[in-house]
């Protein structure tokens, strides 16, 4: 079985010989514990591609973590939602969003050079004021799998009223690559 057939039954990291492992990229070991699953391929709800590519830039789709296209998280931060539940929800919308570009670039994450921009879009509830502190949980898995110097990017933090399907975190970002 080679390297790319380990790492889409999700048993790279489990049960793969040394060697194999070996020649699985450091960034994809990372992501993939992370993960904690195989990656699946993003889930559109809409009439649009979830990633486009134009040379070495790749821009992403807003991206939140769904299951069955359902949110994994609901509801409005500072209201349903804790500031706590509010980073995990977007810890999740940055490890799906990584999920796309691992698909995007065959199976790999390796080819990322720089996180460029995110941009995370909060739903809040009258009087929650700390979007900024929420985006801070999607800026922490960047960094955890890229490290600091391609992982931290420029950044704006939204809160809004209301979001697709009552989503909690949403994320959008600009992404460099390898030509």
């Amino acid at each position: 079985m080679d390297r790319r057939h380990l790492l889409a039954a999700g048993l790279a990291l489990a049960v793969a010989p040394r060697a194999v492992l070996a020649a699985v990229p450091e960034v994809d070991q990372r992501f993939l514990k992370l993960l904690g699953r195989a990656p699946r391929p993003a889930q559109p709800i809409g009439d649009y591609v979830p990633a486009r590519r134009s040379g070495r830039i790749l821009y992403l789709s807003t991206t939140t973590a769904r299951t069955d296209g359902q949110p994994d998280f609901r509801g409005k931060v500072g209201g349903e939602l804790t500031l706590a539940q509010g980073q995990q929800a977007a810890r999740a919308a940055a490890l799906a969003m990584l999920e796309t570009i691992y698909n995007e670039l065959g199976g790999t994450l390796a080819p990322v050079t720089q996180i460029l921009n995110m941009v995370g879009y909060v739903a809040s509830a009258d009087g929650f004021y700390d979007q900024a502190s929420v985006m801070n949980g999607a800026t922490a898995v960047l960094i955890e799998v890229f490290g600091a110097d391609i992982g931290r990017s420029s950044r704006s933090a939204i809160g809004i009223k209301a979001m697709s399907r009552d989503a909690a975190v949403s994320i959008a970002a600009t992404v460099e690559v390898q030509a």
